[in-house]
């Protein structure tokens, strides 16, 4: 017994003394910092030292060397999630909790603190075994923390197609480099590979081992800033983003819902004076990598911004300047413009890192894709058509392109102050970066082409009025609800409208001035204008287009920015049938009430639709075909070409049905037919869904009748309408009358196509398209009922799909 207990003392002394012993702390590079940590480079083991338990702090994982492609969206320098968590201790393990700020509690009751607590979920994001102790300091291997896939590219791959793929720790490691300490952020950086097999061509594009795909993923531990910040309430009106969280002590007079503003700490050293000085001015780094004109064009549009902060009463509190030799554009403590490259034109974005308890922005994180400025470049090309005789670039081309940088770099950094899109502000002279602009260019009396006010050169005044609601700071003697209160009503008394993304980017949008890429107070007046533009420079287009020694196929490339380029305009005047104008109103406020746009407004839109597919608009000219060879050895068609239903040739016909397609779509959008029946219902003066169609019918079925590419257009047009009516007569999301209206148009175009028999062409398409309809018509009617609308959940419980013993 004596034995066996002995022998039970020596194995425990054993263990414990192999557990103090297990690791040697001095033979490792220790780097002190915010959170210390130790690096044995001969292990490839990274050990982090943990002296602070139940202490909050931000996480932050994002994407440092990326993967190239647009359409698979992991750029370089793409920001990940950013938590709130703590370490707690359980037994031999230490928990990394992710908490939940979604739900608070702000009260002196502990219990009732503790209740909210208990009450959501949290997220246990990793668990550490604990190496060893070191006094009050817990010593975690953190090494497979590290090589996990935290940025989630291996989901990403999948989602977007490009096949399975799951980390590899053997070809994984420490990128020592990047791995650095500082008193308030400790920053680790990890190369990660991903093995599996790519099935996407996105990803073998851009990949030179497609089954094994390298990148390098940041883990940035970084201290919470101190309680001084003051948040400032969220307003619909005022153009920023936002956070928000649900308050459970809030008095039940209150909304629960509470929301703040996202933006920068900005303080003035004399918050007496109407003008002063920062205490610490908001300061933007360019990316070094970033090359000439565009680095200047990013750093003198970027410096744009002062102008509104100086409007809000700060002296130079806001500057943008070239990064300093071997900054970290990834450290969270440096504002930065990146210059992010990728094999095809994306998007360029501005992200932050954010306190998420108060909405603090404490990073601002721009990124600016490379290939744009080439499409801006390319449209240039394509109206001044420079290339004569030889001739060198035209410099215009190159102002164009600098001037649209100026004006995105001043975008973007927009989004990480803390704004939001601000899409009426083109119908308003153009009164906010925050707006996507399309080049204005015009013509001179004599027909030459004016690019110099093609984007505007400064920071708009809607711009301003946003800035002075985020950021000045309330007078002395004034209480900061009436102050805000009353720089929103002087925003609105000035003419100024806010409407953003989600009023805007959808096609079945109403609002008559809220778009991306138009211009212009009158949408169909600007579509009216660009199509004479456009015609204009289609008949002088040629060789000039492209320089000497390029392969003539190319001319394609440039002509479909051409071609194209009222196409957003399109989808501008189309919201003006059946819109609504209307604004984000607040009970009281001095803004005007919603209505639907006026008759002569929806009339004068038709109209310019319409003409916008007539067959004198959508016909490619003749000498244009006969310059556009089949594509080269080399060469072959790609996205930013036609598609050809001809091939090897370009196809005459294809341009032409994009537009067709293009309008259509817009024009028999479910929601947008819904609103055109209904407003004639409640405004007799107002066109109706029958004189709609009837006037579509009317530019469409016309008595053409020479057999040219025209006529070819116009039975396309004709095949494109019956296709777009079929497709409204089995839209579900339509009401039963308009699908009844739909299916009512194609008996009447049946009936019209039967009379129409004979040889020539037109006669066998209207018989065709007789057939087509027929068949339609024909089929057993599908039983797609409108869905049941859901009521809104009833007092006092909403139930849904659950079921209960007792309810009350």
């Amino acid at each position: 017994m004596k034995k066996h207990l002995l022998f039970i003392l020596i194995t425990v002394f054993s263990l414990n003394l192999g557990f103090a012993q297990s690791l040697d702390l001095s033979k490792m590079t220790k780097k002190d910092g915010f959170i210390p940590f130790y690096i044995d480079e001969e292990k490839g083991k990274i050990y982090l030292e943990i002296d602070k338990l139940e202490w909050e702090f931000l996480y932050v994982n994002s994407l440092t060397a990326g993967i190239g492609s647009n359409d698979i969206g992991l750029d370089r320098g793409q920001l990940g999630d950013t938590r709130i968590v703590e370490f707690r201790k359980s037994g031999n393990k230490l928990f990394m909790v992710h908490k939940n700020y979604d739900f608070r509690a702000y009260s002196d009751n502990p219990a009732e603190v503790q209740s909210i607590r208990d009450a959501f979920a949290e997220s246990i994001i990793w668990g550490f075994e604990i190496a060893q102790k070191d006094g009050d300091k817990l010593i975690v291997d953190a090494t497979n923390f590290y090589l996990q896939d935290t940025h989630g590219v291996a989901e990403t791959l999948s989602r977007s197609r490009q096949g399975s793929f799951r980390p590899d720790a053997s070809r994984s490691g420490l990128y020592y480099p990047m791995t650095k300490n500082f008193p308030q952020n400790t920053e680790v950086e990890m190369t990660i590979t991903l093995t599996g097999q790519a099935t996407g061509s996105n990803l073998r594009s851009v990949t030179p081992s497609p089954d094994a795909v390298t990148v390098r993923q940041r883990h940035s531990f970084i201290e919470l800033p101190d309680d001084n910040y003051q948040p400032r309430e969220f307003d619909p009106r005022a153009g920023f983003g936002s956070i928000s969280y649900m308050d459970f002590t809030t008095p039940i007079s209150e909304p629960i819902m509470k929301k703040f503003i996202a933006r920068h700490r900005l303080e003035k050293k004399d918050p007496t004076a109407a003008k002063s000085e920062a205490v610490e001015p908001i300061v933007y780094y360019l990316d070094r990598g970033t090359p000439e004109p565009v680095a200047s064009a990013l750093i003198e549009g970027g410096n744009w911004w002062n102008q509104a902060f100086e409007a809000a009463g700060f002296i130079d509190a806001f500057r943008v300047e070239l990064a300093p030799e071997g900054m970290d554009l990834m450290d969270v403590r440096y504002n930065v413009i990146q210059w992010v490259h990728r094999s095809t034109r994306g998007w360029s974005y501005g992200a932050s890192v954010r306190d998420p308890r108060t909405g603090e922005i404490l990073k601002g994180h721009v990124s600016l894709g490379s290939l744009r400025v080439r499409q801006d470049y390319l449209i240039a090309q394509g109206l001044l058509q420079p290339f004569e005789d030889g001739a060198p670039a035209n410099p215009e081309m190159l102002e164009l392109a600098v001037a649209r940088l100026k004006q995105l770099s001043a975008h973007e950094i927009g989004h990480t102050i803390g704004l939001a899109h601000s899409y009426a502000t083109s119908a308003d002279n153009r009164s906010s970066v925050m707006d996507y602009p399309y080049p204005l260019i015009t013509e001179t009396a004599n027909g030459e082409l004016d690019l110099s006010n093609a984007y505007d050169d400064k920071i708009g005044d809607w711009d301003k009025w946003a800035i002075k609601y985020g950021y000045a700071v309330t007078p002395a003697g004034q209480d900061e609800a009436t102050f805000l209160k009353k720089t929103l009503e002087d925003t609105y008394e000035a003419g100024h409208q806010f409407i953003t993304d989600s009023d805007s980017r959808n096609p079945s949008g109403a609002h008559p001035t809220s778009h991306l890429w138009d211009n212009g107070s009158s949408a169909s007046d600007e579509l009216m204008r660009m199509l004479k533009l456009r015609e204009n420079r289609m008949k002088s287009f040629g060789l000039n287009a492209i320089p000497e020694g390029q392969p003539t196929a190319l001319l394609e490339e440039v002509f479909v920015p051409l071609y194209l380029m009222h196409r957003f305009q399109i989808e501008a005047t189309s919201k003006l049938l059946g819109g609504v104008d209307y604004r984000y109103k607040v009970k009281g406020d001095n803004q005007p009430t919603h209505g639907w746009v006026n008759s002569a407004q929806q009339k004068e839109a038709l109209e310019a639709l319409l003409v916008n597919i007539s067959p004198e608009q959508l016909r490619v000219p003749d000498h244009i075909l006969k310059l556009i060879p089949p594509r080269p050895f080399g060469y072959g068609r790609n996205r930013e070409t036609f598609v050809s239903r001809v091939s090897p040739i370009f196809d005459p016909i294809a341009p032409a049905e994009t537009i067709v397609d293009l309008t259509f779509s817009f024009l028999l959008d479910g929601a947008r037919v819904n609103r055109v029946y209904l407003q004639h219902l409640q405004q007799s003066n107002l066109f109706g869904l029958n004189d709609m169609l009837t006037s579509i019918e009317k530019q469409v079925f016309n008595n053409y009748t020479a057999e040219d590419i025209n006529l070819e257009i116009i039975l396309m047009t004709q095949a494109k309408y019956v296709d777009h009516l079929i497709v409204l007569a089995k839209n579900a999301d339509v009401s039963n009358t308009i699908r009844a209206i739909a299916r009512g148009r194609l008996r009447e175009l049946t009936a019209n196509g039967r009379l129409l028999l004979g040889a020539n062409p037109r006669a066998q398409h209207q018989a065709y398209l007789a057939e087509k309809i027929t068949a339609f018509l024909d089929l057993p009617e599908e039983l797609i009922t409108q869905q049941t609308l859901k009521a809104p959940d009833g007092s006092p419980i909403g139930m849904s799909e659950m079921s209960c013993d007792f309810e009350y």
